[in-house]
């Protein structure tokens, strides 16, 4: 794509869209404290601190009110914003003073406001006050924004493709890297350094950084740290006969994918390959279980009633999947008790594990979008076992 962002027209609408939600529920404006609900509905990101970032709206109006270390940032010209206030810091720049200020200049402090929390969330030591406590009319807290961000648009998708094309790449390097003896920390680290590189050079003045994520994630588990799937520990080292789990993020216009696989180093046992396959099967399921109109729900029932049959149910930690986007891990959910239909425009990653005492774990995950016949798979990366097997 030309232009690795969203363009000020999708913010727009996105606004529109919020403050038509705000209109029809009866409230006057709208107040943002969240950091990924700023940057969604404006495009100013910023590292979320003690210091509250504070955005005020009406159909007239838009304000931010900012830490000083943030406000040369705030004022940039891509940003909507008709006036920016700069705090000096928390808590001597008394910031929810200054939301309160910005409520009256928005003429909404005394009328209805709907927002998306009471206040800064309770991060790095912020303890209030909230947005009631400074303003004498009524705020409404909503998930009105968390609900837009489920369904993509086509700008947003092909940013996740193109952060998939990558994510391909950096596998490569990950796969290349792979050898006995070596610590999954110091291949993780090379990966998201070499690759980086190359994704800057590649794409140049088009991509920008907005936070201090690496723009290529690479980790990993090897041998018996896999049987924990979200086990940290990257520092034991990699043994022949080790199966690897992986997982390479990176994250292209604020937006990320995932991909992940479960690779061998040296020829796997028998008992490696008929789990390999179990697991592969069981992604292949849901893949083709997702489509428009499918229950959330179905999908894992589909791999509950196949793990069953395989005799690995008692071996699963996790449910299916979740949606992606400027998180990680974002609502929907591939659950049993997650209600709901599935949307042409969700994204998912389809990630069906499994995780074996003295065996490890077994888990590859692709990035997938849901089309009007079924999916589309962002990730493409090999899957089958022999292309996935590191020869020592």
């Amino acid at each position: 794509m030309a232009e690795l962002a969203i363009s000020s027209s999708e913010y727009g609408s996105r606004r529109t869209e919020l403050l038509d939600q705000a209109d029809s529920d009866g409230h006057d404006g709208v107040v943002l404290f969240g950091a990924l609900n700023i940057q969604y509905m404006t495009g100013m990101y910023h590292l979320p601190t003690e210091r509250p970032c504070i955005v005020g709206m009406t159909r007239d109006r838009i304000e931010a009110v900012v830490p000083q270390l943030e406000e040369k940032h705030a004022e940039r010209e891509d940003f909507p914003f008709d006036g920016v206030t700069a705090y000096f810091d928390y808590p001597q720049g008394d910031p929810m003073q200054r939301a309160a200020e910005m409520c009256e200049r928005l003429g909404v402090a005394d009328g209805s406001i709907l927002a998306d929390a009471d206040g800064s969330p309770s991060r790095n030591g912020y303890s209030g006050p909230r947005l009631s406590d400074v303003v004498p009319g009524s705020v409404t807290v909503t998930e009105y924004i968390t609900d837009m961000r489920e369904v993509k648009s086509e700008t947003e998708v092909d940013l996740i493709r193109e952060a998939s094309v990558w994510a391909n790449y950096g596998h490569r390097l990950l796969q290349e890297k792979l050898e006995p003896g070596r610590r999954p920390v110091t291949i993780s680290s090379e990966v998201e350094a070499e690759g980086t590189k190359v994704m800057l050079d590649t794409l140049g003045d088009r991509f920008e950084m907005m936070d201090w994520t690496a723009p290529m994630m690479c980790k990993f588990t090897a041998g018996d740290v896999t049987y924990e799937p979200h086990s940290v520990d990257q520092t034991n080292r990699i043994r022949r006969g080790d199966n690897i789990v992986s997982i390479v993020k990176p994250t292209v216009g604020g937006y990320t994918t995932e991909l992940e696989r479960t690779m061998f180093v040296g020829e796997p046992s028998a008992e490696q390959r008929d789990y390999f396959d179990i697991m592969t099967e069981a992604q292949d399921l849901a893949i083709e279980t997702i489509a428009p109109g499918v229950e959330y729900a179905a999908v894992e029932e589909v791999l509950r009633d196949y793990y069953e049959e395989q005799g690995v149910a008692e071996y699963t930690k996790h449910h299916v999947g979740h949606n992606i986007g400027l998180e990680g891990h974002e609502r929907p959910f591939l659950d049993v008790d997650y209600e709901g239909t599935i949307r042409e425009g969700e994204l998912y990653t389809v990630e069906p594990g499994f995780y074996v005492p003295e065996g490890g774990g077994f888990r590859h995950s692709d990035t997938v979008v849901v089309t009007e016949g079924g999916t589309e798979s962002l990730t493409y990366y090999e899957r089958d076992i022999d292309s996935l097997t590191v020869e020592v």
